[in-house]
């Protein structure tokens, strides 16, 4: 993204950066333009019938780059939200891995080409496929974190090989846990369900929340209920809760930074709660002018968090112009070269329709599973049938007695 703006000379103070050094700052910008760049080609695709749907991740990229640069690749492990296409971009999973899940390919490493769009999973990166991501993430997270406490204390069973099930690897380095959403209303009880276990046992987790200034298709709740979950964690303990702003690329690596530190010294739970905008509609299923007025619209494009990054970086003399515009023409061949292969890409077969469905070795039919019932006690109902009433008898009993003489 072009920024017309002339550069200053200076020079880096780390420390003003949170000790991110220029090359840093760099990175993340890129990783936010290619998750952009990335999302354009989609929509792009979608509008020509190529793919068949699309969710963004646009808005979302200054948190999501932020926090996958405090990720461990491969040794920690994520539950990512249907817009942390930056965080797993940053993470290692390449654009054209993220086009073959869009065009739905053999070769996808999230599922085979099986799973919607965005619904991101790479077993290289530890980063958990899931059925769906709209807030059922939690619970796989805060069990895939209690394991780890599970195998510390039991480390001779994390080195025991399994089979059919790929073995935990084993490791001084003590891995840790992060979850991804964004607020929705209908999943509060549900989270603070896991964040009691999580605060009572002490698990080692990262949750990162995030907020969108502007919720489509329902107005806005009273100002009570719109932070109680916020409060979660509040009611039981007091772990970090960072906040930060949706353009503030720096901010959020400085909250993720002290949450995550927090989790890897074993202190308990800690939560990141993020405010993002969306430029772009919800999905490609939908037109956000039918509920966004122009003037919102306008709002958060002058609030994107790509803009205003690169805006920040000329202005801090990091930069150039030309500079900006290499690395700009450097990410769209990239990814046109990266859309080129994946609309090649061979489809799954029709036979791998049920592979990893069921076992391939255990055979719940067979007849090792055959067992005669076994009864014992009185027999008990957990409910009481009752005959349903006469339709006749129901309209006598309910007429009137004018409507009865006739």
């Amino acid at each position: 993204m072009a920024v017309q703006t002339r550069a200053k000379v200076a020079k880096l103070d780390a420390t003003k950066y949170h000790g991110l050094d220029r090359e840093t700052l760099i990175r993340i910008y890129r990783t936010m333009f290619l998750s952009r760049r990335l999302d354009d080609r989609e929509i792009q695709l979608k509008r020509q019938n190529k793919i068949y749907f699309q969710i963004s991740s646009a808005g979302h990229e200054a948190v999501t780059a932020a926090m996958g640069l405090l990720l461990r690749p491969g040794v920690d492990w994520a539950y990512p939200y249907y817009r942390d296409r930056a965080l797993c971009l940053m993470l290692g999973v390449t654009p054209l891995e993220t086009l073959l899940q869009a065009v739905g390919a053999a070769d996808d490493p999230a599922s085979g080409g099986r799973q919607m769009p965005s619904h991101w999973g790479h077993p290289k990166w530890n980063i958990v496929s899931k059925s769906s991501c709209t807030g059922t993430q939690f619970v796989q997270a805060a069990g895939a974190a209690e394991a780890t406490l599970y195998y510390q204390d039991r480390p001779k069973r994390s080195r025991k090989p399994r089979k059919p099930a790929r073995p935990v690897r084993p490791s001084r380095r003590r891995r840790n846990c992060l979850c991804f959403r964004r607020r929705r209303r209908h999943q509060r009880r549900r989270i603070l369900g896991i964040a009691q276990r999580l605060l009572r046992e002490k698990i080692a987790a990262a949750l990162s929340h995030r907020r969108q200034r502007l919720r489509n298709f329902r107005p806005r709740r009273s100002a009570n209920r719109r932070r109680q979950h916020l409060e979660i964690s509040a009611r039981f303990s007091r772990p970090p809760r960072g906040r930060n702003r949706w353009h503030r690329s720096i901010e959020s690596y400085a909250a993720g930074k002290e949450a995550v530190d927090y989790v890897r010294q074993r202190r308990g739970p800690a939560l990141v709660h993020a405010h993002v905008v969306r430029p772009y509609s919800h999905s490609l299923s939908d037109d956000e002018k039918l509920y966004k007025t122009a003037e919102e619209r306008e709002e958060e494009a002058h609030r994107d968090p790509l803009s205003k990054f690169s805006l920040f970086l000329v202005r801090e003399g990091l930069i150039d112009q030309k500079e900006i515009e290499s690395l700009e023409a450097e990410v769209d061949r990239e990814v046109r070269e990266a859309g080129d292969q994946a609309l090649a890409a061979e489809p799954p077969s029709v036979d791998s329709i049920l592979v990893n469905i069921y076992s391939p070795d255990v055979d719940p039919t067979s007849a090792s599973f055959a067992a005669q019932p076994q009864f014992h006690g009185a027999p008990k109902l957990w409910w009481k049938w009752s005959p349903p009433r006469s339709p006749t008898k129901w309209l006598a009993t309910s007429a009137s007695p004018s409507s009865a003489k006739m």
